[in-house]
């Protein structure tokens, strides 16, 4: 029986092995852009990680990031999507019979410039004293609208009133004199926040 030369077997195995792989490779990185530019129509302010149809989103606001995800699944080729969450600084909120200073740290500064606008408004002519940073990485622990309440509830008392939030924990902080106010203070963080969120270091003096 005669033997086939070396030459041979690498024509007829090898080449056409190289060229399906190719092909794979090829077929895979048409597939990633079209799914790069899908997810990109669907969140196109945020930072895009594309492993072939899988996504990793980050750059994105927490209080946005379920809409997010949401809308980049529902893109074009998308199989699955995993969001990045940054990292949530401390912040504090301090009101005091003629002001409110914040403080805390987010991604961009278009975020942080819309975060503190919103809180101006709900000051009730009180100055905001603004010592937030913008942070590559980090965003407020607070959604907007949820600081903004705690800022139109705290401006509105004769009281000088902290609320520190870190690690999900809400400490609502200050000497408050009349006790049925301390006491509704504190009852309305409560059902803000949730309860358990909720540490009262609140005083009477």
């Amino acid at each position: 029986m005669p033997r086939f030369p070396r030459w041979w077997f690498r024509a007829a195995v090898l080449v056409p092995a190289a060229i399906t792989v190719a092909g794979l490779a090829i077929q895979s990185g048409g597939i990633e852009q079209a799914v790069r530019a899908e997810a990109r129509k669907a969140a196109p302010a945020a930072d895009l990680v594309i492993d072939g149809r899988d996504v990793v989103v980050s750059g994105v606001p927490v209080e946005q990031a379920a809409a997010v995800k949401h809308d980049v699944e529902a893109a074009g080729g998308v199989r699955a999507v995993s969001v990045v969450d940054p990292q949530l600084p401390p912040m504090r909120i301090t009101a005091t019979p003629t002001g409110v200073t914040v403080t805390g740290s987010t991604h961009q500064q278009a975020w942080r410039e819309w975060f503190v606008h919103a809180l101006t408004e709900k000051t009730h002519g009180r100055k905001l004293v603004d010592q937030t940073k913008t942070v590559s990485g980090t965003d407020f622990p607070l959604t907007t609208p949820a600081a903004a309440a705690v800022v139109s509830l705290l401006s509105q008392l004769p009281d000088t009133v902290t609320v520190e939030v870190a690690r999900s924990k809400v400490a609502v902080i200050g000497a408050i004199p009349d006790d049925n106010r301390r006491k509704a203070v504190v009852g309305l963080f409560k059902r803000l926040f949730g309860e358990a969120a909720i540490a009262d270091k609140t005083t009477k003096d």
